[in-house]
């Protein structure tokens, strides 16, 4: 599991060395899914990652703040489970569970069978 931090922190205007941040047109969030076999594993991988990367993408480095985000980022915790989306309970979150929220299930998480032995759509 990638840690929430180290997908914050970043970034992508400094990957390739003599490229100005001007040419990065987007970010990608790789996962590798060779050892997914249902969707709440794909779930558990990809969240909260996918949040903190979301703002890598929107915000230039010099205006991110980890402080301010982490905390922001806790307030996610209801409506993640409120979905029904299993998400990775990182302990650089102070994670917060708001009032109850009533739950409906992932589109992911309720697949019945697993994800590798899914018929394509094409």
């Amino acid at each position: 599991v990638i840690e929430v931090r180290d997908a914050y922190d970043w970034d992508p205007d400094a990957l390739l060395a003599g490229v100005s941040g001007r040419s990065v047109l987007g970010v990608e969030g790789a996962l590798w899914s060779e050892t997914i076999e249902r969707g709440t594993d794909f779930e558990f991988l990809a969240f909260p990652r996918l949040i903190g990367l979301a703002e890598v993408g929107w915000s230039p480095q010099a205006a991110r703040n980890w402080e301010g985000f982490h905390l922001r980022l806790a307030e996610h915790a209801s409506r993640l489970s409120a979905l029904g989306i299993n998400f990775y309970r990182s302990p650089q979150i102070p994670w917060r569970e708001g009032p109850p929220i009533p739950r409906r299930p992932s589109p992911i998480s309720s697949l019945q069978s697993p994800v590798s032995r899914l018929p394509s759509p094409v």
